[in-house]
């Protein structure tokens, strides 16, 4: 029993381990090469800051996918305020990250409207919105190489600045009241009422740290990802941050995961498309197997997903 035990309790690690295994042996020279380990650290902070701050909301038993919507409007604003203020327009994004989560959780506190439906509408706005001010034109922002340049090999700068962020997050959800109320609500929402938490204020807070972490996070992924404005919604950007989520354990009904475990659902994630991206199979296979791979992670990870929506 305690083996099968260990098996449930670090199945996601244990796989990671298996992949590395299995694609280091297939193609060690190109697995191994500073490309690709660069690139598998690049994949992963893309994930990891993208998931933090909406696992915070889904294990209080709601989803949010706003992220892609801060990380979009953010990004123009950057591109906007830049000519005026130089190098820290970029602090418009906590701003905007934490405007939008706060309005986020109000909303869908007080109108009762399903988080998934409310937050990929809100993406969807920033989006026009985003189109509107660029002119449908790409656009770039330079002046932040303290960020990307390398300090070590493989590893961005990035990388160290986005270290306090995720320690922060681990931190939040596993040493402090407002963490266990978070698992408390995710858990049973009407038994943590009866207890006494105040649980519409901590379903906004939880909106709102979510975008402020979001928001935070963008700081050092936009100049990482080349300072370019996004302009497109593209659907592999919305699903792969929640892939990771998933695939880390924590469940979409609220209530089981946590931040570390996103991390590694992360890194595991990273792993499985630069790995696969070794192979010279078809686009379309490789499609399909990550469709497979997700498929599976929410059959096995989600037992309460009835009603999820409506959270």
């Amino acid at each position: 029993m305690r083996f099968f035990k260990f098996l449930r309790d670090n199945f996601v690690l244990l796989a990671l381990i298996a992949l590395i295994v299995v694609f280091s042996s297939a193609y060690p020279d190109k697995f191994w090469s500073r490309m690709n380990l660069s690139s598998i650290v690049r994949q992963f902070l893309r994930l990891s800051l993208f998931a933090l701050g909406p696992t915070i909301v889904i294990i209080t038993g709601s989803m949010d996918l706003s992220y892609i919507g801060i990380w979009m409007l953010g990004g123009i604003l950057t591109w906007y305020l830049h000519s005026q203020v130089g190098p820290l327009a970029i602090l418009v994004y906590p701003l905007i990250g934490a405007l939008t989560g706060l309005i986020t959780g109000f909303l869908q506190v007080k109108g009762k409207i399903p988080s998934f439906i409310l937050t990929l509408s809100i993406t969807v706005t920033y989006w026009g919105i985003t189109a509107w001010m660029s002119g449908g034109y790409p656009r770039v922002v330079r002046g932040y190489r303290f960020i990307t340049a390398s300090i070590i090999p493989f590893f961005p700068a990035a990388f160290f600045w986005a270290l306090p962020l995720m320690f922060f997050v681990i931190f939040l959800m596993h040493r402090t009241r407002i963490g266990t109320y978070f698992y408390a609500i995710g858990s049973n929402e009407e038994g943590a009422r009866v207890s006494g938490i105040d649980v519409e204020k901590y379903r906004i807070l939880a909106f709102t740290l979510s975008g402020l972490i979001t928001g935070t996070g963008m700081i050092i992924l936009f100049p990482l990802m080349g300072g370019s404005v996004p302009t497109e919604l593209k659907l592999g950007s919305l699903i792969d941050p929640l892939i990771a989520i998933v695939l880390g354990g924590t469940s979409l009904a609220g209530g089981v995961g946590s931040p570390a475990k996103t991390l590694l659902g992360a890194i595991t994630f990273a792993v499985i498309q630069r790995g696969i991206s070794l192979t010279f199979w078809k686009p379309e296979l490789i499609q399909l197997i990550l469709g497979l791979i997700v498929l599976g992670a929410i059959l096995t990870g989600t037992r309460r997903l009835r009603g999820m929506i409506v959270k």
